[in-house]
């Protein structure tokens, strides 16, 4: 995938283009999981580079033995969701080089997963934006499928090629 930057970073949900070391973040707690999810793009200090990144970020929870010490449990802790790199790829164009969903590499893995993991990222963004944490699982498999032919995904219209039919076989007629 090659597109220019501004449209790359469009695709991935930024409608302008960054600077050097600007960010644009989206985060969104959610108190009953007391669990923060967060998105990030961030464009490298020489402007030669952009990351994207999500995390989990889980509270630790107070022990409840009820013997009012207030001590914390370790349940809490970051997990990273996603990180991807992209580069120039030539004169004006950018494309993803690096793409880790839930520490699977998935570069060169099908045919279009530079476009999959950018669509996957906007996919979490919005969900953000709509104050919900994303299912990755279920994202994960609407969007980092292959369906190419020699995937194993769709397969198109069986029988392409019309048949061959001659006028006497039609209705039964033998001649």
């Amino acid at each position: 995938m090659r597109i220019e930057l501004e449209k790359l970073l469009e695709k991935l949900g930024v409608n302008y283009v960054l600077s050097p070391y600007e960010t644009m973040p989206w985060f969104y707690y959610d108190e009953t999981q007391a669990t923060t999810c967060s998105a990030e793009i961030r464009m490298g200090p020489a402007g030669d580079d952009i990351e994207a990144e999500i995390q989990l970020l889980k509270d630790e929870e107070e022990d409840d033995t009820g013997d009012g010490d207030g001590e914390t449990t370790s349940s809490g802790g970051r997990e990273q969701i996603l990180w991807m790199r992209a580069t120039p790829s030539g004169p004006d164009q950018w494309g993803p080089k690096q793409l880790r969903i839930k520490d699977h590499d998935y570069v060169n893995e099908f045919n279009g997963w530079e476009g999959k993991g950018c669509d996957f990222f906007r996919a979490c963004v919005e969900s953000l934006q709509m104050e919900e944490i994303p299912d990755f699982d279920d994202m994960i498999e609407e969007h980092m499928k292959d369906d190419s032919f020699y995937g194993g995904g769709r397969r198109g219209r069986i029988g392409r090629k019309s048949p061959n039919v001659k006028p006497g076989q039609l209705l039964g007629m033998k001649k």
